[in-house]
């Protein structure tokens, strides 16, 4: 009889998820928060409304749910790297500086300039999006707000500080995000990566992190009972530790051991596997130590537009088909009429640079191959195909490192299209299984909370427990020569390209 909460705050507002330890979903809600764009690259959030959001989520996830609240043992918040200063009540100094925010492109660079030995944890560099280029600026650039602030938090660990009154550090995006070491090596000493802090003037940074760092599962507190009044829960109920949002997306469809891959789709997309052992190369983020599962590492890939591809196209082009939902399908409809290969057309889905394996920045989104033959079916099918051309070949850099894939496991956005599934499937040669609940994330949110509150020993435990498998995408062997063509010229395409990305960047 007992309930579970998972709560997943992302960059446009909170899904609160509610579930039993089974791992059926009774009742979800999303409140949505504003962000702020000051500046060019600059992007902010108001740490009050995310505290207002997650009021209203966990009051209409309850009220959608028809639950009783006093059967719910515990929850937990996943969240982006989004950072704020606080005093010392930790009452917010400033603005969140979210993840997309890229103020700390120039700290970031000088970081990577160290070649700091913990660099070879994150693929040699350090991206604007994370939060040391961004505490990094802030005490370039906001000198006395810097003196003046005691705390620097991020989002997870103020709304976990606002639920319990106490202050914890994720593991998880400390050893993914923040170069924090779980263990020493023979170069690296264990905890913040104090060397490469002292080399840009950053020594004092790890005396403003508030808290144990705890990882995923861990009880990090208990609700207060003011916490309680405002949310409509009983006192004292666990709150527990989460992760990043890919990160608790790779628990929620139970990824959790060698073999797999984490396929998180969306807006961008995100490749996630864990391994026994480090995988170190340029090409990827991590590996991670204790990010996911203590003991082992966690591997990262990326591409940083794939959803928002799509999305682009059908604003730009799709003027003729109808909104909402049923536009996606419409326009589904006019792709899978076109035969695999797109006519011919390639595309690079590159529309906001290349993450991995390729790092370029400079990267662009192409399409070539356009005749007066092709229409917006043609255009969404390319889309689709290039998109999953950029996915194997993600998938080849993990083979390449001794990283098998049997299986894909698949969630998010991109996967209510059956069409870009069964391509995804198609070009890897890789069968790609959904589960049964489709938001993962706030379900593997809702696994740390049933973990912290006793309810099962370890993540994978409760994974087994709470995932359950649903419809799986077989390849099909009588495409595979054509998708290894137009792979081909994919890989082919960029080379071509890449001196003119630098060229005119």
């Amino acid at each position: 009889m007992d309930l579970v909460l998972g709560i997943d705050a992302g960059t446009a507002g909170i899904r609160a998820g509610l579930f039993d330890l089974s791992g059926q979903a009774l009742g979800f809600y999303d409140q949505n928060y504003p962000t702020s764009y000051p500046r060019p690259g600059w992007a902010e959030q108001r740490p009050q409304e995310w505290w207002e959001a997650l009021v209203a989520a966990i009051k209409g996830c309850m009220q959608a749910s028809g639950a009783d609240s006093s059967r719910i043992i515990g929850l937990a918040i996943d969240a982006p790297c989004n950072i704020l200063l606080t005093d010392s009540e930790g009452t917010p100094l400033t603005n969140s500086l979210i993840w997309m925010d890229l103020r700390g492109a120039a700290q970031a660079r000088t970081l990577t300039e160290t070649h700091d030995p913990v660099l070879r944890y994150c693929g040699g560099d350090v991206p604007a999006e994370w939060p040391v280029p961004k505490a990094l600026w802030l005490k370039q650039n906001e000198p006395l707000l810097w003196e003046r602030a005691t705390y620097l938090v991020e989002q997870m660990g103020w709304l976990t500080w606002r639920l319990t009154g106490a202050w914890a550090v994720p593991l998880n995006s400390a050893a993914a995000k923040w170069h924090y070491r779980a263990t020493a090596d023979s170069q690296n000493p264990a905890g913040w990566p104090e060397h490469m802090l002292r080399s840009v003037g950053l020594a004092d940074l790890p005396e403003r992190v508030p808290g144990q760092v705890l990882p995923m599962g861990a009880k990090a507190g208990e609700l207060t009972a003011t916490a309680a009044k405002e949310l409509g829960l009983p006192p004292g109920i666990a709150v527990s530790m989460s992760g990043i949002d890919a990160h608790a997306g790779m628990i929620g469809i139970n990824v959790l051991a060698p073999g797999s891959l984490a396929l998180i789709t969306g807006t961008s997309t995100c490749q996630l596997a864990q391994s026994a052992q480090p995988v170190i190369d340029h090409g990827l983020w991590g590996p991670f130590e204790d990010a996911v599962v203590p003991g082992e590492w966690t591997l990262e890939a990326g591409q940083a537009s794939t959803g928002g591809t799509v999305r682009w196209l059908l604003d730009t082009l799709g003027g003729a088909l109808p909104a909402g939902s049923e536009r996606y399908a419409k326009a589904d409809a006019q792709a899978a009429a076109v035969k695999p290969g797109a006519e011919g057309l390639t595309v690079l889905d590159f529309w906001q640079g290349s993450r991995t394996p390729i790092k370029d920045p400079t990267a662009r989104g192409t399409i070539w191959g356009l005749t007066p033959a092709h229409g917006p079916g043609h255009l969404l099918r390319a889309v689709y195909e290039g998109t999953a051309y950029g996915n194997r070949h993600i998938l080849e850099k993990l083979k390449e490192l001794g990283v098998e894939t049997q299986q894909i496991v698949a969630c998010g956005g991109g996967t209510r299209s059956a069409l870009w599934l069964q391509i995804l499937a198609d070009v890897a040669g890789v069968p790609i299984t959904l589960t049964q609940v489709g938001d993962a994330v706030s379900l593997g949110s809702a696994i740390c909370a049933a973990v912290g509150a006793g309810a099962f020993s370890d993540l994978r435990a409760a994974g087994q427990a709470m995932v359950h498998p649903g419809t799986s995408i077989e390849p099909n062997a009588s495409v595979q020569e054509i998708y290894a063509e137009g792979y081909q010229r994919y890989t082919e395409t960029y080379a071509a390209l890449a001196p003119l990305f630098q060229r005119y960047r």
